[in-house]
């Protein structure tokens, strides 16, 4: 006789838990991953809480509607008293495949743009922002890539049609990739000549290669690194008949982490990844 009633509060119970959430707070639930600063700053948001990473990680409480998004969260912006403003609120709007969130920090005196696109992880957002699709290989020889991201350049590389296709970051092909690589070093240029030369050091490439792509294809893909003499066609201090070594990654599959531009990758064999000449 008591097996209805049992039933009638496990249905109530689990009405309360489904209604947690507004209907606009669900359609957010996911990872979230900015787009101009390469998916550093990451939005994660679940039922109970938001987890926000930004070279850093907080947890906070959120609320949303349909086109506000609040969370108390430091940026460390000031109101028109000099008193730090806590609760940040997000003016959002969705792609119409709702995988792509447009949003505006209000600050005081005016909005920050920044838009994020939702993905399982870092690679998964590295796929959907570049539109090739591609699969890491994994390898257990693989090591960590001591250099910051922020001194490379990404090209990628998968499959349409059974033919391999690639492109970088900057362009939608592989045919200007030396013009892209200036474009990266000459963002690099501090006019310090000691910076400049440890700058020019740390820069390298990093290929996001689908596992079935042997290392032998990506370089014939890549004529670049075919050349000895990449650095010479950039004016730089240095004596006239020194050549840097082009430092070429293939990326490899790795845990991610709270910083997702340190990964794991092995060098390319190349003429252009030779010692000093």
């Amino acid at each position: 006789m008591r097996k209805p009633f049992y039933i009638l509060n496990l249905l109530i119970i689990l009405l309360v838990f489904s209604c947690g959430q507004n209907s606009s707070e669900k359609e957010l639930n996911g990872k979230w991953y900015e787009i101009k600063n390469n998916g550093i700053t990451r939005l994660n948001f679940n039922s109970d809480s938001l987890i926000i990473t930004d070279l850093r990680t907080q947890t906070v409480e959120w609320s949303a509607d349909k086109s506000k998004i609040e969370f108390d969260y430091n940026l460390m912006f000031t109101d028109s008293l000099g008193r730090k403003i806590k609760k940040t609120v997000l003016e959002y709007n969705f792609s119409s495949t709702k995988d792509t969130l447009f949003t505006h920090i209000i600050e005081p005196d005016k909005k920050v743009e920044f838009n994020l696109i939702k993905a399982n992880n870092y690679i998964d957002y590295l796929n959907k922002k570049s539109g090739i699709k591609f699969e890491l290989p994994k390898d257990g020889k693989s090591e960590p890539i001591n250099l910051e991201s922020d001194y490379s350049l990404k090209i990628f590389m998968g499959f349409s049609n059974n033919k391999i296709i690639g492109k970088t970051e900057l362009s939608d092909n592989l045919n200007n990739l030396e013009s892209d690589i200036k474009t990266i070093k000459d963002s690099l240029i501090t006019g310090r000549p000691e910076q400049d030369v440890l700058n020019e050091i740390r820069f390298h490439l990093r290929v996001f290669a689908d596992k079935k792509i042997p290392d032998s294809m990506i370089t014939k893909s890549l004529p670049v690194t075919n050349r000895s003499d990449i650095f010479k066609i950039y004016d730089f201090p240095r004596p006239p008949n020194d050549t840097l070594p082009l430092k070429i990654y293939r990326i490899y599959q790795s845990e991610e982490r709270e910083n997702p531009g340190f990964m794991e990758g092995k060098k390319l064999k190349t003429i252009a990844n030779t010692v000093y000449n």
